[in-house]
């Protein structure tokens, strides 16, 4: 009733207006009844945002317009035409196209908002009733049932391809812009190895809303393994925690020092990646006792070993296999001479001096020699009697040098862990090649005799580990050799050897993952 005194006043006030002005854009007017009434206007009035101007929404609204609104005389008002109900003539006089009535009801925890539209002959358009917990959430939810109100979110963030959710839904990834219904929106920004973002956003009719948001790096996680529990771990010169514990630090590059009572500090660089756990494994030094724990997996890790050293040799053996030509006769061993005596089926124990090469594939238990290389030589001054063809004689010769190249593939091999200590046992099959240089008595030529036999060969030893990669070693073997009264080999060494994780283009399984 109040907009119909005030749309009459407005109509007596104005004279006729001698020049038509343009007629202003038609406006929609709103009468609110109810106690909570407010608090659901204050909800419509920002969900109208850019749209607020056309609405008159509160008596100050409608007053403001009255004054303002310069409009000829209704037809019904010069006798023309019937003049219609009052509202009708009221909306006529203040330009409005739409009244919306609403009647705001409290119910328990609830607001019940019951509204109708009428047209500008007062005729009741629709009707209908919203329930909302809050008078500002009641006001947005009426704007988007009767108007279809719209408006764009634009969502950006640092970095960008973060996953978008609004309300729970996911659509699309930063940047990202789309429409969507006035309204509050929760959004939430996801990216891996950052921290998630939630917030609110108020959308309002044909309002256009920018999000942009830094997004903060998750850290990372690191775990030290291999190292006594009771280790602290220090970076940058300041303590982290111990080494049982799991440390949070920023994405990045750390030199990471390990310190524990009775053990050398050891540092290693460890790269942590962001928002994900990393793992490094160190082997400390003990600072008393040459024996110390040894990380098994790090040696493990290691499993190709090269070594490299010397070895003496002991041979108790009558090489009655070998031959050679010179002068145009072949030459055969027959035996060794004793005390000016021939003893064709004699032994002789000869030493030599020689070098040694092994490379070895190994498990944590099981293992196998890929390729074991000696050569060993020396003098011998001793006289032995040979042989020669054709005439079948023999001679004396004294025998002044002995070498021996053997070579030994495939031996299988069993080791044990303990500390820093590993020793080991193996077998298998190996062959060798023997040489002999031997000047018969009055003869100023030397003849080669050569010969390749095969053996069975047995032996054991144990590496001390500096370090997973680093070790030195004993070890004894003994070659039997296959045939009758071929005698047999002793063997022992001094090795250096070094650990390689991997050759490109081999890799080899040790015997226990086959």
């Amino acid at each position: 009733m109040s907009m119909v005194v005030l749309s009459l006043v407005a109509m007596v006030v104005v004279a006729p207006a001698a020049a038509q002005p343009a007629e202003p854009a038609r406006s929609v007017a709103w009468q609110f009844e109810g106690e909570a009434a407010e608090a659901v206007i204050e909800g419509v009035a920002q969900a109208l945002s850019t749209e607020r101007s056309r609405h008159l929404l509160t008596p100050q609204d409608v007053e403001a317009r009255v004054r303002a609104q310069v409009r000829p005389w209704p037809s019904c008002a010069l006798g023309v035409e019937p003049c219609g109900s009052a509202t009708a003539l009221a909306m006529d006089a203040l330009g409005v196209e739409l009244l919306v009535r609403v009647e705001v009801v409290r119910q328990a925890r609830q607001l019940e908002v019951n509204y109708e539209i009428v047209d500008w002959r007062g005729a009741q358009v629709s009707s209908g009733s919203i329930s909302k917990g809050e008078g500002r959430e009641a006001g947005f939810e009426l704007v988007r049932e009767l108007f279809d109100a719209s408006g764009v979110i634009s969502v950006e963030s640092e970095p960008a391809g973060a996953q978008v959710w609004l309300d729970g839904e996911v659509v699309g990834q930063t940047p990202w812009s789309g429409q969507r219904a006035v309204g509050r929106y929760a959004y939430r920004l996801i990216l891996e190895g950052y921290e998630r973002v939630d917030g609110h956003v108020e959308l309002g009719s044909g309002e256009a809303v920018r999000l942009s948001e830094s997004l903060e790096e998750l850290p990372g996680r690191l775990r030290v393994l291999g190292a006594p529990d009771s280790a602290e771990i220090w970076i940058q010169d300041a303590p982290m925690g111990r080494a049982a514990e799991l440390l949070e630090l920023p994405a990045g590059r750390y030199a990471v020092e390990v310190r524990a009572e009775g053990y050398e500090p050891l540092t290693q660089v460890v790269d942590v990646a962001p928002a994900r756990l990393t793992e490094t494994t160190v082997t400390m030094a003990n600072q008393s006792s040459l024996l110390r724990e040894i990380d098994v997996a790090a040696l493990v890790a290691n499993r190709l070993h090269v070594s490299v050293g010397g070895e003496l040799g002991f041979h108790s053996s009558s090489p009655r296999q070998t031959r050679g030509n010179l002068d145009g006769l072949e030459y055969s061993f027959e035996g060794w001479s004793e005390q000016g005596r021939s003893a064709p089926r004699s032994r002789r124990t000869l030493g030599a001096g020689g070098i040694r090469l092994d490379a070895i594939w190994e498990g944590e238990l099981l293992g196998m020699t890929l390729l074991s290389l000696s050569y060993a030589g020396g003098g011998v001054n001793e006289e032995a009697e040979l042989w020669t063809r054709p005439g079948g004689g023999s001679v004396v010769a004294e025998v002044e040098r002995r070498e021996l190249i053997s070579l030994r593939p495939l031996q299988l091999r069993y080791r044990m862990i303990w500390q820093n200590l590993v020793p080991h046992a193996e077998a298998g099959l190996g062959v060798n090649w023997e040489r002999l240089r031997a000047r018969p008595v009055g003869s100023e030529a030397s003849v080669i005799l050569s010969q390749a036999r095969a053996f069975w060969s047995l032996g054991a030893g144990v590496r001390y580990h500096f370090d997973p990669r680093w070790s030195v070693g004993v070890s004894y073997r003994t070659e039997i050799y296959l045939g009758r009264e071929q005698g047999a080999q002793h063997l022992f060494g001094v090795m250096v050897g070094a650990g390689i994780p991997q050759i490109p283009g081999l890799s080899p399984q040790p015997p226990e993952q086959l």
